[in-house]
């Protein structure tokens, strides 16, 4: 059904979600979805200490007085406490380069491992950077799995310093704006570093004892040296006058200087002469495009852009009119019209040009650097409007199709209100075959944030219909990865949207996406916000003649009361099992009475509980009614045995949460046999049952190291507490 039944059926820890996107994450047992619930292994084995900082650039030319400076820092840190360093300078000036390479020399003095956040990727068009994002992406690099992952910023913070506690660690930020983006990702243990890479002097971090390093353009001798590095000594040394004034006119910068060696490079017959006359001229005609040092950067670029053939143009003008920030050569076809191959070629072109950088990590995904970006959006600017509404059609359709083709094979066959029919099948489908789920959770990874902002591009554009389609489909990614901000921002354009598609919006849509809406809500405590979502929800899916969205809407709503008012929660859990079997969903039934079933023994009253569990129970196991559901007959069974152990039956808890767990442990959902194994471990220790106490301790230790939780640790105080089996 759906709500929780068609979208996550969790208990009361919705957090449960895989995440492999950007990290190592060792060896991961992705199960996936039965009968559209989500079904998480969280199963990790680490292969050592985080190594994430970038490799630096085969053209590395001296810095040398920085680097013998951050040696010797090395060299006097020993048992010292961390500390910061903070590398200034404007855009194209180096910074992110010298940061790597200083990793690369320091690579055998912290055995905690080097960690890279890039906080671009994680600010949105307003300039607000995601930092408990970004921080939840450091705490996967170090082990950590979602299920054990606190959404709180300062949660998150304390079990970073406490994962950093033991050996020093090296991290570099790239792409800070403010001082407190930095704290958060300082480690604990004696002799860490945190390098802060920012166009900014970050004057309070100084303040408080980090230590500033200015990047300056380089110097004429460098710059060459650069050059040299590039095209080679006698193709410098032979128009020495020139590579000197090519210098000048790029005032030092290294990107601007390396989109010119790339020029060099793909026309050999072109002599340095001739392209630094051009820039020359090229400088004057784009008088007052940039301000001061910048300026000679855009003239480099329009240069490099001038040497593209026409269909290179095109793209790079079409790159520039997409919201996000990254390509592949599927979106690079759809934005420029061509089939795949055709922009595979376009996009290394960009590439070999240095007008694109690559995505560390990420191949054949590239990026614009910001001024070239801005340069390119000088140029596309001029685009005739209606090939601007075309592209943004095209973009929009592309990523409407993917995403509701990635929830198809994620969440199966769950309450959708957007029409499927249109989607294509079989080989034509991204996302079909065997390697679906897996396929289709990476690209949704990958693609966050280019979605989200197409989606606000599409609300922008009035293309209503797509986007608040596009909007449910993004849930698919979202309860599995728990991108909550991104997720409130995609339900609330969604309803946006759903308002505005046709003379008297879309009902339906607006119901789903508050209840959608309300999940997010409730993981950031905003729990009367949630409710108010809710009602208004409920009643607008009252006005539909869609008798699963009304369970469901009612289901959400029972979800939102369960911990504060469990008699209010049961009665609307009984409404969504009427309404669910009014739709002939037993499944929906099935779970509806699980809910009810569980707030019942909250609510003080475990025997009318058990009668409620043995209901779902029937459902889900009973052949006749084609359910069988094992994960979720597993969740009934331990909710069984958490009633049976309120009464004090222990003999009838014991069997019930052991087959609960065996179910659990078998269908790969090991957050919610983890409970069930710590209540057994419980009534093990009463009964004086050691062998049975070490048996669900060792096998809680293993979920909980496998997810990487700082819990690990008491766990195993425990067993080493117990002593040996003999």
């Amino acid at each position: 059904m759906g709500g929780e039944s068609g979208d996550e059926a969790g208990g009361r820890r919705p957090e449960v979600r895989n995440e492999l996107a950007g990290v190592d994450a060792g060896a991961v047992i992705q199960a996936g979805v039965v009968h559209g619930d989500v079904v998480v292994q969280a199963g990790r084995s680490p292969l050592g200490p985080p190594a994430q900082v970038p490799p630096s650039t085969r053209w590395w030319v001296d810095r040398s007085a920085v680097l013998a400076d951050w040696r010797r820092s090395l060299d006097g840190a020993g048992r010292t406490p961390p500390w910061v360093t903070v590398l200034s300078g404007m855009h194209g000036v180096g910074k992110s380069a010298l940061a790597y390479r200083m990793a690369e020399q320091g690579e055998d003095r912290f055995p905690g491992g080097q960690i890279h956040v890039d906080l671009g990727e994680w600010r949105d068009e307003a300039g607000r950077v995601d930092v408990s994002g970004a921080l939840r992406g450091c705490l996967r690099s170090l082990g950590v799995a979602d299920a054990f992952l606190p959404m709180a910023l300062p949660d998150l913070a304390n079990d970073f310093r406490s994962l950093t506690a033991g050996k020093s660690v090296l991290v570099v930020v790239d792409e800070v704006t403010e001082p407190a983006q930095v704290e958060p990702f300082i480690p604990k243990a004696l002799g860490s570093v945190v390098v802060a890479v920012s166009h900014g002097r970050l004057a309070e971090l100084v303040v408080d004892g980090a230590r500033l390093v200015p990047v300056a353009p380089l110097d004429a001798p460098d710059a060459i040296g650069l050059l040299v590095a590039r095209c080679g000594r006698e193709a410098i040394e032979g128009e020495r006058e020139a590579a000197e004034l090519l210098v000048s006119l790029c005032g030092g910068l290294p990107l601007a200087l390396g989109v010119i060696a790339a020029q060099l490079q793909l026309d050999p017959d072109r002599s340095l002469a001739e392209l630094v006359s051009e820039l020359e001229d090229e400088r004057g005609r784009l008088e007052g495009l940039l301000q001061g040092e910048a300026r000679t950067m855009s003239a480099a670029l329009t240069l490099a852009y001038q040497a593209l053939p026409r269909e290179c143009q095109r793209l790079y003008r079409g790159l520039a009119l997409f919201p996000g920030d990254e390509f592949d050569a599927e979106l690079a076809g759809v934005i420029a019209d061509v089939p795949v191959a055709a922009a595979r070629r376009l996009l290394r072109a960009l590439f070999d040009s240095s007008l694109l950088t690559a995505v560390p990590e990420a191949r054949g995904r590239y990026r614009f650097h910001e001024l070239v970006r801005l340069h390119a959006v000088g140029l596309a600017a001029a685009e005739p409007e209606a090939e601007q509404n075309a592209l943004a059609w095209r973009v929009t359709r592309h990523y409407a199709r993917w995403t509701a083709c990635a929830d198809r094979a994620l969440m199966g066959d769950r309450l959708r209100i957007s029409p499927h029919e249109h989607l294509p099948t079989g080989a034509d489908d991204p996302f079909h075959g065997p390697e679906g789920k897996r396929q289709a959770l990476a690209w949704l990874s990958a693609e966050r944030a280019n979605a989200l902002a197409v989606l606000g591009q599409a609300v922008t554009r009035g293309l209503f219909a797509e986007a608040w389609q596009m909007a449910e489909a993004l849930s698919a990614l979202y309860l599995h990865h728990r991108h909550v901000r991104d997720w409130m921002e995609s339900a609330r354009l969604g309803i946006t949207a759903a308002s505005r598609d046709g003379e008297r919006g879309h009902a339906a849509a607006r119901a789903r996406l508050r209840c959608l809406l309300s999940r997010p809500l409730m993981d950031l405590g905003e729990v009367d916000r949630a409710r108010a979502e809710l009602r208004t929800a409920v009643a607008e899916a009252d006005t539909t003649d869609n008798v699963l969205l009304r369970a469901s809407a009612r289901e959400f709503q029972g979800r939102a009361w369960e911990a504060d008012d469990p008699a209010r929660a049961i009665a609307l859990f009984r409404q969504a099992a009427e309404l669910s079997a009014e739709a002939g969903s037993l499944r929906g039934v099935a779970i509806a009475h699980l809910f009810t079933g569980c707030a019942e023994t909250a609510d003080g009253r475990p025997r009318r509980a058990l009668s409620t569990l043995a209901s779902a129970l029937r459902l889900l196991t009973d052949e006749e009614t084609a359910v069988e559901d094992r994960r979720m007959a597993g969740r009934v069974r331990v909710a069984i045995g958490t009633a049976h152990h309120a009464l004090g039956e222990v003999a009838e808890a014991r069997a019930a949460l052991t087959h609960g767990a065996e179910d659990l442990h078998h269908e790969g959902a090991a957050h919610y046999e983890l409970p069930a194994r710590e209540l057994l471990a419980e009534i093990a220790e009463r009964a004086g049952d050691t062998i049975a106490l070490r048996a669900h301790l060792r096998r809680a230790l293993e979920i909980l190291e496998g997810g990487g939780s700082p819990r690990a640790k008491d766990v195993r105080a425990r067993l080493d507490a117990l002593g040996d089996p003999d």
